[in-house]
């Protein structure tokens, strides 16, 4: 079929593109009952055994024309409607046939001879006769289009005919591929004289058993898709474990990081990997998302324990005694225990220990003293603050770590005669001290706790009567920090505090957030890696991820830059996604609904993969605009999805049918949910990405 626009592929200039719909086609029947949502469409057994059989949800053609002329005779009217087969219907005269065929089959069961050779043929042909009852899509109608025929879709029809005007027919393979993947061209891409991106997600498959596809050679008609329908908008690819959930990603994700090498676009994709599948080459197939950047900076993976030999892996972990990072460690411990009220958890949360801003003072000596007395609490709060790290095994150090505080001369006497050679007098005038390590800093705190529980407990010895353990017990933020250290009632802020340890590595420079958006914003494909760490970390480290990168997205928006297209992959949501805040959250304190809100406007997309559907709020599945929805074994999730388009058609084959791949699908260019055997992810769609990216293909 020659393209010219749309399914009009085999119109001619000036032509009706309309009657390239009916190319090849096969006369199934007629229709008997037409109304603006449904059909009955009237066949035999004949007929329906020569067409290669009609599956549920097969898609059908109904057009005004003239019998056995459909592809040289012009319309009665122009317009093909399309139908989607929902069941069987009965005949008017069904009883009647019912009472036929029942003593035709009693005859032929007591003669051991076939019902047809107990009949004459005219009654064999009314008993033969069926009729199936079809959902009405939208209309197929002849437009012109940047002075062009160009075939129109409607979702409905705008008129109703009697049934007897309509013939009805099952379109060929190379027209349902047509149907499947419409429009090949849409208006806005003729009219600019563009070329969309179309890439082949599978192919056309309306039922699980395939006998009757493979012989009428229809089991194989390619669906097509936009690769932009996929970049900065939402998508969801809902289904239960092992039916290629992973497999449609990675064919997604290898689709977008072509098209950006071939139109020269720096489109980022950041994907959260909960069990490493992303990060690592697949051991049965060898190959794997990570291939498409050997040789080159276009893939960068963030995990745990990187090998320090690849220059691919970088780690994941932040050093958490890295000073110039504390900002970023204090709000992940804040968000570890946001759920934790207990009135020491909330003092230590509310801690002062982010260090003041002068200009938020007055000016002169009073601000300046009041600027001062504040950053003297700030600095022993994190004096404190390390040295509960140190206490909580977070080991190792960072170069040039250094603590300052305040000492009077008379308590670091006593300190130093206990412990000598630990802190460092930096300024005698004003006793400004430091320590060097969190080591010394816990070694100070441990000597300061046993003061102040001295003084308490009214059982100060002699040689402590000159510490001032009061100032140390006026200071705020050290004494909310010294409840946790001290863990005599704060044992669970400490042990939850330990449970972060994993995301600790002394050896990490920088925060991790800024390195990964650098890295999108340059067009890279970054894997998060979080098969290492408890579920509460991962869930953590990826919301403050998503709400850097909306910031900094934001921040460019406001300073009217280009936006920078980014993709972020979630698989397994589930496990990220809160199911019991699901509509209960506001915008500003979920990511994911922020991301569904608000990231439209700066380019950013969201792929999110889950098995659970009502996991997710409803305000993402609100704004997503692609559904690639495959085996679903609850009623319950079929029932929640069955709320977005008219996937509730969908819903009982959906529960019933588990084969791997196959899935509906519904995309942002599509005008109807078409059923699809996505195309295998395989090592060819990794080097033909390579080559539009200008790399060398590589053996698996």
């Amino acid at each position: 079929m020659n393209r010219l626009s749309g399914i009009a592929g085999a119109a001619t200039a000036g032509g009706n593109p309309l009657t390239a719909l009916l190319d090849g086609a096969k006369r199934l029947g007629g229709i008997y009952h037409l109304d603006y949502d449904k059909a009955i469409v009237i066949t035999d057994d004949f007929v329906k055994r020569e067409a290669g059989g009609i599956p549920r949800n097969g898609f059908l053609l109904a057009a005004a024309t003239v019998p056995t002329k459909e592809t040289n005779a012009p319309l009665d009217e122009d317009e093909v409607i399309l139908l989607r087969v929902r069941g069987t219907a009965p005949l008017p005269n069904e009883s009647e046939l019912i009472a036929t065929r029942l003593a035709a089959m009693r005859t032929a069961d007591v003669r051991d001879q076939r019902p047809e050779a107990v009949i004459d043929n005219l009654t064999s042909s009314q008993i033969e006769m069926s009729a199936f009852d079809c959902e009405v899509l939208g209309t197929f109608y002849a437009d012109t289009v940047a002075r062009q025929p160009y075939v129109q879709w409607g979702a409905d029809i705008d008129n109703v005919y009697s049934g007897a005007r309509y013939f009805v027919y099952l379109p060929s393979a190379e027209v349902l591929s047509s149907i499947a993947s419409y429009p090949d061209k849409t208006p806005e891409e003729l009219e600019k004289k563009e070329e969309p991106d179309l890439i082949d997600i599978g192919v056309v498959r309306f039922a699980s058993t395939r006998r009757r596809a493979v012989a009428a050679k229809m089991d194989n008609v390619p669906v097509r898709v936009r690769v932009t329908d996929f970049i900065s908008r939402k998508t969801a690819v809902l289904g239960m474990t092992r039916v290629g959930k992973s497999n449609t990603n990675k064919t997604l994700c290898t689709a977008v990081f072509e098209h950006a090498a071939r139109t020269g676009k720096n489109i980022g994709q950041l994907i959260f990997d909960p069990q490493g599948e992303y990060a690592n080459v697949n051991e049965q197939d060898k190959t794997g998302l990570r291939l498409l950047g050997i040789g080159s900076e276009r893939v960068r993976i963030y995990k745990m324990k990187p090998d320090p030999n690849d220059n691919q892996e970088f780690p994941l972990a932040v050093n958490f005694y890295d000073t110039d990072e504390f900002p970023m460690v204090w709000e992940m411990l804040g968000d570890s225990l946001a759920d934790m009220s207990a009135s020491y958890a909330n003092a230590f949360k509310t801690a002062r220990l982010l260090e003041p801003d002068r200009d938020d003072y007055p000016v002169g000596p009073a601000g300046d003293r009041e600027y001062y007395d504040v950053l003297c609490d700030v600095q022993r709060g994190k004096l404190a603050f390390y040295a509960l790290l140190a206490k909580a095994s977070y080991s190792g150090s960072s170069p040039g770590f250094t603590l300052r505080f305040k000492m009077d001369k008379a308590t670091r006497t006593a300190f130093e005669g206990d412990r000598p050679g630990i802190i460092e007098l930096v300024n005698p005038g004003s006793g400004v001290c430091a320590v060097h390590s969190p080591a010394e800093a816990k070694t100070v705190v441990t000597w300061l706790s046993e003061r102040i529980a001295e003084v308490v407990n009214d059982n100060v010895p002699a040689e402590y009567q000159r510490v001032n353990a009061a100032t140390w017990q006026n200071c705020d933020p050290f004494m909310a920090v010294l409840a946790v250290f001290d863990a005599k009632v704060g044992g669970a802020v400490i042990n939850r505090i330990r449970t972060l340890v994993d995301f600790h590595d002394p050896g990490s420079r920088g925060d991790l957030a800024d390195k990964i958006w650098d890295d999108l914003v340059a067009g890279r494909l970054v894997i998060v890696d979080l098969s290492v760490g408890s579920d509460r970390v991962t869930t953590l480290l990826s919301e403050r991820l998503v709400f850097r990168l909306i910031d900094r997205a934001n921040q460019r928006f406001r300073a009217n830059l280009p936006n920078v297209p980014i993709q972020i992959v979630v698989e397994e949501a589930h496990n990220l996604f809160d199911r019991t805040k699901a509509g209960k959250s506001t915008v500003k304190d979920d990511p994911w609904v922020r991301l569904a809100k608000e990231a439209a406007k700066y380019e950013m997309g969201l792929v999110y993969a889950t098995q659970e559907v009502t996991s997710v709020d409803k305000r993402i599945l609100s704004n997503t605009s692609n559904w690639i929805v495959a085996h679903l074994n609850s009623d319950n999730e079929t029932r929640e999805l069955s709320h977005y388009y008219d996937f509730a058609v969908f819903a009982e084959g959906l529960r019933k049918v588990e084969d791997r791949g196959y899935a509906r699908m519904k995309t942002f260019s599509g005008k109807y949910i078409v059923p699809v055997q996505i195309a295998k992810f395989d090592h060819a769609m990794i080097n033909r990405a390579r080559e539009a990216a200008g790399l060398s293909p590589i053996n698996p």
